[in-house]
Parts: structure tokens; sequence; C-alpha cells
């Protein structure tokens, strides 16, 4: 007989309602609107101080290099949210840093928005992008938690990665704007700020969608009922606060350090990323200085870009059944691999690997003033179409690649362009200077071209790297398990089931009623005894 101490194991049943995975479409649209506009809203803040940077050099009498380190400090915070988010989200559940971070945020970008101190004003930006890369690194992981389909999950993080980058192009639009019309008071952060305080209603709306938080919360609540055995799954082997440092900071670093695919996917979304904000230092010198658009009007020519990650997002999943399917010779992609490799994606990664120089070089000779803006401009479109091509196609391959393992690898790919991304706006006003707006955007063409070969080192000789990985073959051991684990639980399920079906035969209708009255209340709890929860990190 078992004992009295054993554990009563609390997981999801299959059509468990409160399992996110069980979720009605319509729930689950709703919590990727909400964590795309919290997103939205956090990387708005980032380059709407760029559209003031003027007004700060008129202000404050400071130099373009200092003026822009606002937005450099704001992108470093970025790096380092997430050192206490991840840890955070793990323990305490998806929602908890959102309830966290997000006043936080508020606080901080009220300090940018009335403090008159360019100094105290610097500091607290990166305190402000720390406390806002929570909603930019936290939505993927919800994402990838709640939808299993993959069609599915692959049009939600589109349309996520298109709410991150679209966000700062919006920003410059609107903050031109906002200098030209609102005075000499720097209202473009006062307008993030109330921003801020507009869509922090939606962190109260978004439901929890860690499953072990809520398993956590529902056998918390069966040992108040009386069951003082229920535990989840997670809550059988309290991690020490040293595992938590291996986990979260040292497995990432091991990675990075260690794994060709983490660092040539980092390397190209890293390139990327920071020639985003690159940009949003040189399309001002480009359009207002150069092609002498009216203030403004000078964020105008980001809709081109906007508009090229939105045809990236739309499409997306049309482009990669198209690319999965176009032939290669063979000297790139073996004629031994499998269509449903997760290298076959990375044709498409390939194609937007080779636009992003093709739109740099376009950008770059016909931004001088002697040459139309629309040729400038329409640059845009292919850039934007390669940026967030870029980013889901290698985000997905390092996924696919380390499965439970997943966590890990973002989060390194997170650290790595967030890190080298914030240099790029403190640096673009010396490139211009010393180089002029053809040969300075020249210089990131000519680099983004020399790494062209990774994409293609990917599709020849990928599934090798995958099979030498330790890390893919630990984290594709313990995912085997973690299934096998599950298929036996479900099988003892099954045979208990059929053992209480059997041992109520032949008794009255009240003895049947009350030997299975437990059995359908745990049922429609989604509990089952002695089960094992199957967990992604």
């Amino acid at each position: 007989m078992a004992s009295t101490n054993a554990p009563d194991l609390i997981v999801f049943s299959k059509t468990d309602p409160e399992d996110p995975k069980n979720w009605s479409r319509w729930r689950k649209r709703v919590v990727v609107i909400y964590i795309c506009a919290l997103a939205f809203c956090s990387v708005f803040g980032s380059s709407i101080y760029a559209a003031a940077e003027l007004q700060i050099r008129a202000k404050y009498g400071a130099s373009p290099d200092v003026s822009s380190s606002g937005l450099t400090v704001y992108v470093l915070g970025f790096s380092f949210g997430p050192l206490g988010v991840r840890p955070m989200s793990e323990i305490y559940g998806r929602k908890m840093p959102y309830m966290i971070s997000w006043p936080l945020l508020i606080a901080t970008s009220a300090v940018d928005a009335f403090v008159d101190n360019l100094a105290t004003i610097i500091v607290f930006r990166f305190l402000t992008g720390a406390a806002a890369a929570c909603a930019l690194n936290n939505g993927g992981g919800i994402i990838m938690y709640n939808i299993v389909d993959m069609q599915a999950q692959a049009i939600a993080i589109s349309w996520y990665a298109a709410a991150i980058l679209s966000g700062p192009c919006v920003a410059l639009i609107i903050g031109f704007f906002i200098v030209v019309y609102a005075g000499p008071t720097l209202w473009a952060l006062r307008v993030f700020f109330f921003f801020t305080i507009a869509i922090w209603p939606l962190v109260f709306l978004l439901p929890e969608t860690h499953g072990p938080t809520i398993l956590a919360a529902r056998s918390k609540k069966l040992r108040k009922e009386g069951r003082p055995n229920a535990r989840a799954a997670h809550e059988l082997k309290q991690q020490t606060k040293g595992e938590l440092l291996r986990i979260h900071f040292g497995r990432p670093a091991k990675m990075f350090l260690t794994e060709p695919i983490i660092q040539g996917a980092a390397i190209w979304t890293s390139l990327s990323y920071g020639i985003v904000y690159f940009f949003f230092e040189v399309y001002p010198i480009v359009f207002f200085e150069q092609k002498h658009f009216k203030l403004q009007l000078t964020g105008l020519p980001f809709i081109a870009v906007i508009a090229g990650t939105i045809v990236a997002a739309a499409f997306y999943v049309p482009l990669i059944r198209l690319f999965v399917t176009l032939p290669m010779p063979t000297f790139i992609i073996p004629k031994d691999t499998p269509k449903d490799a997760p290298e076959m994606r990375l044709k498409l990664a390939l194609f937007a690997c080779m636009m992003m120089p093709v739109s740099l070089f376009w950008f770059a000779w016909t931004s001088s003033g002697g040459v139309h803006w629309i040729a400038a401009t329409l640059s845009g479109v292919p850039f934007g179409f390669a940026t967030i091509t870029i980013f889901f196609t290698f985000l997905t391959y390092t996924s696919q690649t380390y499965t439970i393992y997943a966590s890990s690898s973002g989060a390194c790919n997170i650290f790595a362009r967030c890190m080298i991304g914030s240099f790029f706006p403190i640096v673009a006003h010396s490139i211009i200077d010393n180089l002029g707006s053809e040969w300075g955007v020249s210089v990131f063409g000519f680099i983004s071209l020399c790494l062209i070969p990774i994409p293609i080192a990917f599709l020849r000789w990928g599934p090798a790297l995958r099979a030498r990985s330790p890390m893919a073959k630990e984290a594709n051991a313990i995912v085997a398990k973690m299934r096998a684990q599950a298929a036996a639980a479900a099988k003892k399920a099954q045979e208990q089931a059929a053992a209480a079906s059997s041992a109520t035969a032949g008794t009255d209708e009240m003895e049947k009623g009350d030997g299975l009255g437990d059995s359908a209340v745990f049922t429609k709890l989604g509990v089952l005894s002695n089960a094992t929860e199957t967990k992604s990190v």
C-alpha cells in the first residue's frame, strides 16, 4: 500500500481548461495582443528619445555623442533587465515580472520626463530600459508555451517580432511632430511616460500563462481543502540559489562560448538589431540635414521600414512553405537532408541575409542631397523585411536545436544583440562625420556581405553541428525522458481508471456514485495521482 507521505502529484489533464495550451483560440489571440502591445510600448520609449536629441543639445549644450548616449543606455538596459526577469518568471510565473517591472517603468520614465538635468536623464534612461526589458523578453516565452500548433506559433511570434521592430519606428514618426509642436520642453519623453500609464491596465488583464505556477496555486488550494500531500511536480525539488544561478546565468554563458550555432545566430541578429538603432541616428542626418526635410517630417521615411516588417510578418508562413520546397545546389544542402530538418527553414534566412547588404548599399548611395528622397526611403522596405526575417528564422532554428534549453539560447541572443546593438547609436555620428553617409552606411553593407557564409554554413553543416553539440544532446535526452515519463503516467492513469471501473461493478447505484465521486471531481480539476508533469523550460 502506498505511503501516506507519498506526494499527491498535481498535473494537467489533456482537456484541462486551466492549462494555457487548452485555452480557446480567441483567448490565446487576446493574450498575444496584450504582450505585443506591452512590448510595443517598451521599445517605443527607446527611440522617441532620438527625436528629442536636437532639443537636448540646444538645451544642455551637449555634443551629438553625449546626447545620443541616452538612446545607447536605454538599449543597454535591455541586456541587464532579463538577468532578474528570467529567474523570477520561472519561480513566480510569467505575470509577476510584469506586475513588478511595469510600475518601475512608469516611475523611472517619470524621472526622465520631468527632471531638468541631463546626467540624471541619462542614468534613469538606463533604469527605464532595464524595467522595459521584461515586456521585451517575456512575451516570446508566453507564446512558445501557450501555442502548441507550429503554424499558429509562427504567426504569433512573427507579429510579436513585428511589434518590437515597428515600435521604435512609430516612436520616431510621432516624436518629431511632438518636438516641433510641443515647444522647448522635452514633451517627447513625457508622451512616453503617459503611454506607459495608459497601457498599464493590460498588465492586470494579462492572465497567468506559466503552467507550473498555475499547478502550484492549485496544489496550494487543495492542501487547504484537506489534501496535505498535494504538490505540483516542480515543487518536489526546490532549486537552490546556486542551481538557479547555474540555470539562468551559467548555462547561457556556456552555450554562448561553446556553441557555434548560438554564436552564428547571435552575430546576425546583433548586427541587424544594431543597424536598426544606428538608423535612428542616421535617418535624421540624411533626411533633415542632407535632404532638407522639415523637422516634423523627418521620421516619416520609417514608414517604409514598418511596411517591410508588416510584409514579413504577414507572409512569413507562406514564404517558409515556398522556400522549404525550393531546390538548392547539393554543395549547400546535401541530397539526403530530410525535408522537415530545421535547416530547411534557413533557406529563407539566407535570402534575408542577402537582402540586408542590398538594402544597406541602396540606402547608402541614395542618401546624398542630390538624389530624390523617395529612393532612400524605399530602401527601408527590404531592410525591414530582412531584419525581422533574420530575427525569426535564426531564433526559430536555435529553439528547434536546443528544445528544452530554448530559453537559455534565447537569453544568449538577447544579451548579445542588446549589448552589441547599444553601441551603434553612440558611434553613428562619428562614423557619418568621418566617412559621410555613403561610405559610413556602406561599411555595414560590406560587413553583412561578409557574414553571408554563416547561413550557408548552417545549411551545409547544420545537421553535423547539431549532432555534435553537447547541449543539444543533453536537451534532447531530457525531452525524450520527459516523453517517456508522460507516456508511463498516461498508461498508469488508464490502468487506475480501468481498476476503479472494475471494482465498482456489481455495486448498487449509491455505492457506484460514491466510488466515482472523488475521481470525477479530480478529473475535472485535472488531477491525476502519481503522474508526472511534462513542462518545457
